[in-house]
């Protein structure tokens, strides 16, 4: 089985295409399921420039998917999901929405490091290198929180603040060891996430250290390409797969009403992708 469970559409504000183009990209490439995966919105509209709004969900993106999985149902597997950022103060909040909603799995991501007003975002801005230190604490920090918040099933690019540069330190190992080891006391399983691949650093999200920890926890692996155009769709899946005989005895998790099974991965058989 070949899968793809983490996509983004324009409701998201900074990708670019509609769901149904995404579903039609995953049918020429011959996936069997494609998950549907938007940033959520979070209260008061928090970071409305990169995510829907609560309105938006409901009166859009949620009838779409709806729509699109009954058309498409002898096709192609179309999956609900949510792509929810992990933040203390909206914890209860998104506890609500997520009950609220009908999702076959929910993607757990931190793309905020600090408390609130203080926050330090991982994308749009550039740190100095004494920040870098830590920025990379505070993010596995973040991580080990979010696996045990009850929330999620998949955690996302979990190594995404290395794009701010490579960092080492005995501290940081053993935090990357303690989110690791809380992801697997939660019973969730982590993405190998392709974008990393489109960005400088040119390494999937994790790399090869996390998922040797992940090996060694027996954590469970699933694929998502973080596509944020249609085209993103399976990119660099050759390698993904790669990964996930290497890393995850080639099986990867696949999500039906947040329940887990894993099945055992395929390549493409529709168009060649690097």
């Amino acid at each position: 089985m070949i899968v793809d469970y983490h996509t983004h559409t324009e409701l998201c504000k900074h990708a670019h295409g509609s769901v149904e183009e995404y579903v039609q990209r995953a049918l020429a490439l011959g996936f069997d399921e494609i998950g549907c995966s938007d940033h959520a919105p979070l209260p008061g509209n928090y970071d409305e420039r990169h995510r829907m709004t609560l309105e938006e969900f409901y009166s859009q993106y949620a009838p779409k998917v709806t729509d699109l999985i009954e058309k498409y149902r002898k096709r192609i597997r179309i999956k609900r999901g949510i792509e929810c950022d992990f933040l203390d103060w909206a914890a209860e909040w998104n506890l609500k929405f997520i009950a609220e909603n009908d999702f076959d799995f929910v993607i757990g991501s931190v793309h905020f490091v600090g408390p609130r007003g203080e926050e330090k975002p991982l994308f749009g801005r550039e740190y100095e290198e004494v920040e870098i230190e830590a920025l990379y604490e505070g993010y596995f920090l973040e991580i080990a929180k979010s696996a045990k918040a009850g929330l999620f099933d998949i955690i996302a690019h979990c190594d995404i603040v290395k794009k701010f540069g490579a960092f080492a330190s005995k501290r940081v190992e053993g935090l990357m060891w303690e989110a690791l080891s809380e992801i697997k006391k939660a019973d969730l399983c982590i993405e190998i996430n392709t974008s990393g691949l489109r960005k400088p650093e040119r390494e999937t999200y994790p790399g090869e250290k996390v998922l040797t920890l992940a090996r060694d926890l027996k954590i469970p692996l699933t694929l998502g390409s973080d596509a944020h155009n249609p085209d993103h769709v399976g990119m660099d899946f050759k390698l993904a797969t790669s990964l996930i005989n290497k890393y995850g005895s080639g099986r990867i998790s696949v999500f039906e009403h947040r329940k887990r099974t894993e099945v055992k991965v395929s390549h493409l058989r529709g168009v060649a992708q690097s």
